[in-house]
């Protein structure tokens, strides 16, 4: 096999771990929707079969999109509710999620996640791309950090030349002062990387 036959073979395996199954985007967006359930109350709610259903749970818990946040009690038993992680949340959204509910599920499940809060409150600003950028970030690190949201604001700035968009994105930032300080702080640092590079090509 070639070496541009390889890439190919390695980009088309790169496609597929990055998509979801039919059933598994289905349940996603019914967490996204309906906040924590059980395995029988998502069965009901996208009316399919309960042996597949559980076995796509299983599947997402492995590849940590969905995990146990609560439980319910019926009938004297106790079933594990699950909801999507940081990294589900992301996904939710890019397969067509609103943001509004995924920002207020976010809030009432992960209360302290100040950073998923803002990056889901401005998000409106960004284009598809981005959220891909965020996704990828929260994939590698396992969270998404203040540094992290001030590149994907710097980089939704140079890409999109929409001014009002731009505009609304930093007075959602304002709420959230310690990504603002970091925005700064970036902006600070490319100034002084363009500065140096205008020296240094003018010298």
């Amino acid at each position: 096999m070639s070496k541009t036959e390889q890439k190919y073979q390695m980009s088309k395996k790169q496609k597929r771990g990055n998509s979801l199954p039919r059933l598994q985007k289905k349940i996603i967006l019914c967490l996204a929707k309906n906040g924590a359930l059980t395995i029988n109350e998502c069965v009901k709610k996208i009316k399919h079969q309960y042996k597949a259903t559980w076995i796509a749970f299983q599947s997402l818990k492995e590849k940590g999109i969905i995990k146990e946040i609560s439980s319910k009690i019926w009938r004297g038993n106790e079933y594990p509710q699950f909801w999507l992680t940081e990294e589900g949340i992301f996904l939710s959204f890019i397969e067509g999620a609103s943001k509004d509910v995924l920002l207020e599920k976010s809030k009432e499940f992960y209360p302290d996640n100040k950073n998923l809060h803002a990056f889901l409150d401005f998000a409106s600003i960004f284009n598809p791309e981005i959220w891909k950028i965020a996704y990828y970030s929260i994939k590698r690190k396992g969270k998404l950090e203040p540094v992290d949201l001030a590149m994907i604001m710097v980089t939704q700035m140079e890409s999109d030349a929409n001014l009002e968009k731009v505009k609304e994105g930093l007075i959602q930032l304002k709420k959230y002062p310690e990504i603002l300080e970091s925005l700064k702080k970036l902006m600070e640092g490319l100034d002084k990387v363009k500065e140096f590079v205008s020296e240094v090509l003018e010298s």
